[in-house]
């Protein structure tokens, strides 16, 4: 578990949890896939509680909230 309110990459999350409501400028999962795009989160706030994975078993590897904070889970 880790809370991120700031650019990460690198990472394996298997899931978020947005904590605060958050909006997002990069939102990367497994292959560099734009996660934006795939759940059409450009621009949105997205509520306290909401979950986001990974596509298809994908991970989430990059996160940058500009705005709110999240708890990044990778399953052990």
């Amino acid at each position: 578990m880790e809370f991120v309110d700031a650019a990460v990459s690198g990472k394996n999350y298997d899931f978020l949890v947005v904590n605060t409501a958050a909006t997002f400028t990069t939102l990367t999962g497994t292959g560099s896939e734009n996660l934006l795009t795939a759940y059409n989160l450009s621009g949105k706030s997205v509520s306290a509680g909401i979950v986001i994975s990974g596509r298809n078993g994908g991970k989430i590897t990059a996160v940058t909230p500009s705005a709110g904070s999240v708890i990044g889970y990778t399953f052990l």
